[in-house]
């Protein structure tokens, strides 16, 4: 035998001499070693077997490191040098934590079946360049760990990695009982989640929460465990098997598939697909967050346009000096500024709106695709209030109460296709204030009501209890979406309708010319004037002149206008609410200053409340009443519009 271990359970061969041969010799063994490893099996079919599925391990646990970037940033591979050092750098706000993998994209507290799948990614990625360190010698797992370096681009992981594998394959360090040798290798792997969980900009905001608490470390302790349970048995059966490598390989093939299973199963690719969408384009967004300061972006644009190495803070505290001051000088150059934003914000719309289009259409049957047309219809109907960024607090605002005309297909397409998704009330809403504003009264009303109608959905608690740990949250909770502020809108705009439909002097035109007015534009006061001049003695005056009132900047004059309105039109449709702004501004402007004022204001809800049970400025006064005056009880408030 020139091989040692060529085949260790082969039968005693007979001694030379034929079948006749009387008596035969014992059998002659080799000598032989103990077997410790794959290696042992020296004989070249056993070399050949191991080396091929060595290979094939290390190609699955290539695509295991993919997946795990795949899931991180939706790209299978990135080889810029900036995305191997970016995860290097431990320092500064940006600084990646893995806290950052289990709220983003897909957050745990939404999905909490999702932190079983990052355990499970944990404990494969961990678990198998320690057991190849072990069952194959440390040299065969340099190249899992340089995976876990080049593809899941996690290069501290991938530096405690080569330390556990030493740890548990590298004299003197390795133990005689191997799975020893492999928990000895874990140590590092635990100091490792300890720094990279500490110092999270997110864990403060929801540490309070003991659920939220283990959502957040639950994964890690699961990685953990299943480390320790994925070596126990590879290292197990490999012993079972004396070693043999096609019985080592494929249990690690088995650890591979299990969570890219689990994750296809229980979560989706449509649900990475959205949480990337979501975060780029929704409500909460960068692109569109209703406030943003407007300063640095004002200051990049003059630095185009002006030298460029002129010093930024005391050019920004000149800009905001002159800004706030308003020149006369400054209208042109506000002008010029207010153009390149409002041209980003039309490019935000149109890639939203195409980003929406590809999820439809790749995903018609996602749960997720009533959120899609929300924020596909928000979207398009977002605007920049002008007012706000050429005042003195230089803020680009927007606002999307006022629906685009471009928005009404989406709205169609949500209230239409998921009538019970509680998103659909701000499609009624909204549908409600184009038909208006072509003059469809009938049309509006039959929206409003529509949206009345729709079924609330429970309320999900912002910190679920430990029943709720496994089950993932309604589609629309990570939107944040209130449908309060929609009632109430839906609630006035029925109520105005109402009142006013039926003029019989002017008809329907007064109700579609106010509907035709944004109210953020800054002729809007001025154009509520020519309408009231336009349509006097209509029955829709009294809300003209009220929402002209509470158009007036300057508070004082506001006041006096508002009351105004109460003197001249005491029995209007328009009182509640001109009450209930009189009210707002004598307990938040001046009442704490002139305690006579704030008394006044109270005075004012409880007439709303009482004068005015069934109107929508009721609850909001029964609300407004609560928070001011702690005496109040819930029970005085007005019961629902029938």
């Amino acid at each position: 035998m020139s091989e040692r271990h060529a085949d260790p359970l082969a039968r005693d061969a007979p001694v030379a001499g034929g079948p006749g041969t009387l008596a035969a010799a014992p059998p002659v063994r080799p000598h032989t070693e103990p077997i410790t490893d794959v290696w042992s099996w020296t004989a070249r079919k056993y070399r050949v077997r191991a080396r091929l599925l060595l290979l094939l391990n290390l190609t699955l646990y290539a695509g295991l490191c993919v997946f795990i970037h795949w899931l991180h940033f939706a790209r299978a591979f990135d080889f810029r040098w900036s995305a191997y050092l970016e995860p290097l750098r431990f320092w500064g706000p940006q600084t990646q934590n893995l806290t950052d993998f289990v709220l983003f994209p897909i957050s745990v507290v939404q999905t909490p079946v999702y932190g079983i799948v990052l355990g499970l990614l944990l404990a494969a990625t961990v678990a198998v360049p320690i057991s190849v360190a072990i069952l194959y010698r440390f040299s065969s797992a340099l190249p899992f760990v340089a995976a876990v370096f080049v593809f899941a681009h996690t290069p501290w992981l991938s530096i405690t990695l080569l330390g556990s594998c030493i740890l548990a394959a590298v004299r003197p360090f390795r133990l005689s009982f191997r799975y020893a040798s492999a928990l000895v290798g874990l140590l590092p792997v635990l100091l490792y989640l300890y720094l990279a969980t500490r110092g999270s900009p997110s864990v403060p905001s929801v540490s309070t929460s003991p659920e939220l608490k283990l959502l957040l470390i639950g994964p890690w302790l699961l990685g953990i465990l299943g480390a320790c349970t994925m070596l126990a048995l590879i290292i197990f059966i490999a012993r079972v098997v004396n070693y043999r490598p096609d019985g080592v390989a494929p249990v690690m093939a088995v650890m591979f598939a299990t969570p890219a299973v689990l994750f296809h199963m229980y979560v989706g690719v449509d649900e990475l697909r959205y949480r990337l969408l979501e975060a780029e384009f929704g409500p909460r967004s960068a692109r569109f967050e209703p406030v943003q300061d407007a300063a640095n972006r004002i200051l990049d644009l003059l630095h185009r346009w002006t030298q460029p190495g002129i010093d930024r803070e005391p050019l920004r505290a000149a800009l905001l000096t002159v800004w706030s001051a308003q020149p006369s000088e400054l209208d042109a150059l506000k002008r010029r500024i207010l153009r390149p934003l409002v041209l980003e914000l039309l490019t935000d719309r149109r890639e939203a709106y195409d980003a929406c289009r590809a999820f439809i259409a790749d995903y018609p049957r996602s749960r997720y695709v009533p959120c899609v047309v929300y924020i596909q219809a928000r979207a398009l109907d977002t605007r920049m209030d002008e007012r706000r960024l050429v005042g003195s607090e230089a803020q680009r605002e927007l606002y999307t109460d006022f629906p685009h005309a471009q928005s009404e297909p989406a709205w169609i397409n949500l209230v239409t296709q998921y009538p019970d998704s509680p998103l659909a009330v701000a499609g009624r809403l909204r549908l409600a204030q184009l038909r208006l504003r072509r003059g469809d009264a009938d049309g509006a009303l039959a929206e409003l009501a529509a949206a009345s109608a729709v079924p609330p959905r429970p309320p999900v608690p912002r910190e679920p209890t430990m029943r709720r740990l496994l089950y993932s949250r309604p589609p629309e909770a990570s939107l944040e979406f209130d449908p309060e502020p929609y009632l109430f809108e839906v609630e006035r705009l029925r109520e105005l309708i109402l009142a006013n439909r039926d003029d019989p002097r002017f008809g329907v035109a007064p109700l579609q010319a106010l509907a035709q007015l944004d109210p953020h534009r800054p002729l809007y006061a001025a154009q509520l004037a020519r309408l009231a001049e336009t349509y006097a003695g209509g029955l829709l005056e009294d809300n003209l002149q009220v929402r002209r009132a509470a158009a007036t900047r300057e508070r004082e004059l506001r006041a006096e206008r508002l009351a105004a309105c109460l003197a001249r039109f005491p029995t209007g449709d328009a009182a509640p609410e001109a009450l209930f702004q009189l009210a707002d501004y004598e307990l938040h402007q001046s009442g704490a200053a002139d305690p006579q004022r704030r008394a006044a204001g109270l005075a004012r809800l409880r007439t709303i409340i009482a004068d005015y049970p069934h109107s929508a400025w009721a609850r909001q006064a029964a609300e407004l009443l609560r928070i001011s005056e702690p005496r109040y009880h819930p029970r005085d408030a007005p019961a629902e519009t029938p």
